[in-house]
């Protein structure tokens, strides 16, 4: 059996699913479907594409002859059981850590959450308020499987995710992509990224935007079909018809100027709550991130 050896480990809404399609369009690279199998964040609940590591490991069939095998779950980055455990199973493995700044990424988050009709609060100052009740397990929306889920401020505290990564990884097998880069330059970004996996330049020119941010037309049509596709997922894990995502697309349109727009006192009050998070990131990766404290509203 063919086995992974590097990971898109998150963080969500920074880039990944982009990264992670382009990959899967390299010939010398295996992207296993689907895209996050979540099989190493036990700690966090999620619908797993594999129960046994006999299961995990035919996910990867098909990857024989090419140079690099990856998955890309984004949960496994805040996650405190993935990477020791991806560790002992594999403890060459590498990893790839996309980063955003904070403030525009819990935005980003949420907005994600109410899309997949996992959030019933479509006010952010107002969903931020909840976490102490959500913590507790309380004003949580029906059908919530993982609370951790809604608590925004701890799914984008990404310098404490990356201090701890760093805690049981060498640097030297940690590659980081900001998403700042991805925007202004992302054909850079990309040829960083092929020379740390050792595969060669594609020669991409092109690079689209994946999961780009949506909002549900209706709310209620939208949690009939997650309703639908999790239903799908307990009888055939891991496998994508494709149907479910064609009808979510439909169900969604671009958000507007005002549904994304940040009130200027709730961004001053988002860069207090992520100036320690942003420090910390500035001190491990020795980049200037003096843009990230600055309001933008």
């Amino acid at each position: 059996m063919t086995i992974p050896d590097f990971f898109l480990i998150g963080a969500p809404k920074c880039g990944t699913t982009s990264l992670a399609a382009w990959l899967s369009q390299h010939p010398q690279v295996f992207m296993c479907n689907p895209k996050e199998p979540f099989f190493f964040c036990t700690d966090i609940a999620a619908q797993r594409a594999a129960r046994s590591w006999n299961e995990y490991l035919r996910l990867f069939d098909g990857a024989a002859g090419t140079r690099a095998v990856g998955e890309a779950s984004t949960s496994y980055l805040r996650s405190r059981a993935a990477v020791p455990a991806i560790l002992e199973r594999l403890p060459c493995a590498r990893f790839v850590v996309c980063l955003r700044n904070p403030v525009d990424m819990v935005a980003s988050v949420h907005g994600q959450m109410v899309r997949g009709v996992r959030e019933d609060e479509r006010d952010l100052a107002a969903a931020l308020a909840l976490e102490p009740a959500r913590r507790r397990g309380e004003r949580l929306p029906p059908g919530t499987q993982e609370p951790a889920d809604l608590v925004y401020s701890e799914t984008c505290a990404l310098g404490s995710q990356l201090a701890r990564l760093y805690d049981n990884v060498d640097r030297e097998r940690v590659h980081l992509v900001f998403m700042d880069d991805l925007r202004t330059d992302p054909r850079q970004a990309w040829i960083d990224l092929q020379a740390f996996l050792d595969v060669d330049d594609d020669g991409r020119t092109a690079f689209g935007t994946e999961n780009a941010r949506a909002v549900p037309r209706s709310a209620m049509a939208s949690r009939v079909l997650r309703g639908l596709q999790r239903a799908k997922n307990r009888v055939m894990p891991g496998r994508s018809l494709g149907i479910g995502a064609a009808m979510g697309r439909a169900l969604e349109r671009p958000p507007t100027a005002e549904e994304t727009a940040m009130p200027p006192a709730l961004q001053a009050a988002l860069l207090r709550r992520f100036a320690a998070e942003i420090d910390t990131l500035e001190r491990l990766t020795g980049r200037d991130l003096s843009a990230w404290r600055k309001a933008t509203a």
